[in-house]
């Protein structure tokens, strides 16, 4: 692994904190429930970006965790230029006097697919592994990143909930 970051347990403080949710989902609570107040950047990936299961219905119960997901996402027009472009704004935040920590929220509807997907894919780049943002194709995102060693936490608050009927 090119440039990997600390390792990102619980018990190490992060820089960045990567987040993802589903919007249909907000009323649960728990420990994640008001992030969104508490971000330094949100991606809403709802209105702008087609949801997998809207373009084929064998998506639907899949998520990110799944291959056909992660590509069906990654090859959605401008995806890739709206994390490129989160990249630059991490490290701009990260140059400034106040550094970190930094959370970031990625967020579409059902907290399954888009958001999941741009989250494992933002992991990748500010952890620094090359490898890993190459199959995401954003191996140039992470080269910036590669010899910063940051702690890169990633948490899905939703990934593992049921299905919204809608």
């Amino acid at each position: 692994m090119t440039g990997s970051a600390a390792p990102a347990d619980k018990t190490t403080p992060a820089d960045v904190t990567i987040v993802s949710i589903g919007r249909l989902h907000d009323e649960d609570g728990g420990e994640w429930a008001d992030v969104l107040q508490r971000a330094t950047i949100a991606l809403d990936l709802r209105e702008h970006f087609r949801d997998p299961h809207a373009i084929s219905a064998d998506l639907r119960h899949l998520t990110a965790h799944h291959q056909v997901v992660r590509d069906t996402v990654m090859d959605t027009p401008g995806v890739r230029q709206v994390l490129a472009a989160t990249a630059l704004q991490i490290q701009g935040y990260l140059a400034g006097p106040k550094a970190a920590p930094i959370t970031v929220v990625t967020q579409c509807a059902g907290g399954r697919h888009r958001a999941a997907t741009t989250a494992m894919a933002l992991r990748a780049v500010t952890a620094g592994d090359i490898e890993e943002a190459a199959a995401y194709g954003l191996a140039d995102a992470a080269k910036e990143f590669a010899d910063r060693d940051l702690v890169v936490h990633l948490v899905h608050r939703d990934l593992d909930k049921d299905v919204i009927d809608r």
